[in-house]
């Protein structure tokens, strides 16, 4: 799961779905799922969703438009917002549901970067996507990440078990 890093209204194609918008939001599936469905190191020609460095086989990639020029203490102009997390964590919901994918398997571009060491750690390079929900000038610390990406599974997992006893 992670935030474009610009407007409320630009798709990537580095995800297989970018949620628009800012109240009203709207998904937009910009890869077939299946194309990072195998190791896209050995056929890294063929196209595919390269969302995470290094991580992008058997994955699938989520995004919320929005976060352009954002810093921990100030999300600016376009920071993430309530409807693009509800719209995000029904997406993951749904994909995870269908396609039998462990809630502990979701994870957000802020982990990734924990455990490959560039979580916040300056330039370009830096990503913290998604560990804080609201901006703080508290320094952001691993613990934000970890707390926000539990916060996201827990609302994922909830709209799964919703899901089933609805189908029940």
């Amino acid at each position: 799961m992670h935030w474009t890093g610009d407007d409320y209204e630009k798709v990537f194609p580095s995800y297989h779905f970018c949620i628009t918008g800012f109240q009203d939001t709207w998904v937009h599936h910009t890869h077939d799922l299946r194309a990072n469905m195998r190791d896209v190191r050995s056929a890294a020609v063929a196209p595919y969703a390269a969302h995470t460095s290094g991580r992008n086989a058997w994955s699938l990639g989520l995004a919320i438009a929005g976060m352009r020029d954002a810093t921990p203490a100030d999300f600016g102009r376009y920071p993430i917002t309530a409807a693009q997390l509800e719209a995000l964590c029904s997406v993951a919901a749904r994909l995870a549901a269908f396609y039998a994918v462990p809630i502990a398997a979701i994870r957000t571009h802020a982990e990734a970067a924990l455990d490959d060491g560039y979580f916040g750690a300056g330039g370009d390079e830096s990503r913290w996507d998604i560990a804080r929900f609201e901006p703080s000038s508290r320094p952001l610390v691993p613990i934000d990440a970890l707390a926000a990406a539990d916060e996201l599974r827990r609302r994922i997992a909830a709209l799964i078990a919703a899901g089933a006893e609805r189908t029940a």
